[in-house]
């Protein structure tokens, strides 16, 4: 596995972690707002619709993007003895 693929990977781990975060919050509003007998279609809905996205994404990014890591910043530990 070359460093462009692990930061690919690196790239698309965020995305699913993001996307999952946001739909499983929408759920939950979702079944406050939503009676049982209707929220469970809604539930199947939401699912697909956020599980497609993550995979539309990811493909895109396969596809159209050459991806780099860039680290934001870097720590510096020192010893003092």
């Amino acid at each position: 596995m070359t460093v462009e693929d692990k930061h690919t990977q690196k790239l698309k781990a965020l995305i699913k972690e993001e996307v999952t975060f946001m739909f499983e919050q929408a759920l939950d509003f979702a079944q406050v707002a939503c009676p049982e007998p209707h929220f469970r279609p809604l539930r199947s809905k939401i699912l697909r619709v956020g599980n497609n996205c993550i995979r539309n994404i990811n493909r895109k990014v396969d596809d159209q993007y050459k991806i780099e890591f860039k680290a934001v910043s870097e720590d510096i530990i020192q010893i003092q003895r």
